[in-house]
C-alpha cells in the first residue's frame, strides 16, 4: 500500500530534478533526485505488477515521459531565469565545436561586441550556426545560469507546457499501471479464494488442533 502511494511523489522527483539542472552549483543534487526518482518509479512500476506482460507494458509507457519530463525541466528554468535576469547582448560566432557521442551536440563560442576588450562565451547551438554569424545572446549577470541565444530564451512558454505534459504523462502512466497491477492481483485472489474447497479451512484446523494435541 505503501509503494503504490509513494509513485506519485517518485515521479515528481524527475521533474524538480530537471528544474535544479540549470542552476550553477545545483548540478549534483538534480541527479541524485532524477536518479532516485527514476528507480524509485522503476522499481514501484515493477513490483506492483503481477505479471511479466504488464511489467513490460508499465515501463514501455513510463519510459518516455520519465526521459522526457527532465530535459524539458531544464530548457523551461533555464529560458526562464534568463527571460527574468538576463540581458541581451549583439555577438559573432567565432568558433563551433562538435562533440560526438551518443547524439552529436554543438557549443558556440561567442564574442561579444561594443567592449574595448574582447568578452566571449560558449552557447549551445546547432548544426544551421556558421562562423561569423551575428546573433543576440542572453547572458545571466550572475552567472545563475548558462547564456543562450534569444531565439531560445523565447520559447520558454513552449518548453514550460512541454514539461508539464511530460510530468502529467508520467504521472497518469505511472498511477494507471499501478492502479491495474492492483485490480489484476485482487482478481487473482478472489480466484484462488473461490476454488479453494470449502472443507479445506476446517479439515486445517482439524488438523492442526489434533497435533496440538
Amino acid at each position: 500500500m505503501l509503494t503504490a502511494l509513494s509513485v506519485p511523489v517518485a515521479a515528481l522527483l524527475p521533474l524538480a530534478g530537471g528544474v535544479l539542472g540549470p542552476l550553477r552549483w545545483m548540478l549534483v543534487p538534480s541527479i541524485v533526485l532524477c536518479l532516485v526518482g527514476v528507480v524509485w518509479l522503476l522499481v514501484a512500476v515493477m513490483s506492483l505488477s503481477p505479471s511479466a506482460v504488464l511489467r513490460r507494458v508499465a515501463v514501455a509507457l513510463v519510459f518516455a515521459p520519465m526521459i522526457a519530463t527532465p530535459l524539458c525541466a531544464m530548457q523551461a528554468s533555464q529560458a526562464l531565469v534568463l527571460q527574468a535576469r538576463g540581458v541581451s547582448r549583439s555577438a559573432a560566432v567565432t568558433r563551433i565545436e562538435v562533440r560526438h557521442g551518443k547524439s552529436t551536440t554543438y557549443d558556440c563560442t561567442v564574442r561579444y561586441g561594443g567592449s574595448a576588450t574582447p568578452v566571449t562565451d560558449t552557447v549551445s547551438c546547432g548544426a544551421e550556426d556558421r562562423v561569423g554569424e551575428h546573433v543576440v545572446v542572453v547572458r545571466d549577470p550572475g552567472r545563475l545560469v548558462d547564456p543562450e541565444f534569444d531565439w531560445q530564451v523565447s520559447a520558454a512558454r513552449a518548453d514550460v507546457v512541454f514539461a508539464v505534459v511530460s510530468e502529467i504523462a508520467l504521472l497518469v502512466f505511472s498511477v494507471l499501471a499501478v492502479a491495474v497491477g492492483a485490480v489484476v492481483h485482487l482478481v487473482r485472489r478472489r480466484r484462488a479464494d473461490t476454488s479453494r474447497p470449502a472443507g479445506t479451512d476446517s479439515q486445517t484446523l482439524q488438523l492442526r488442533s489434533s497435533s496440538a494435541r
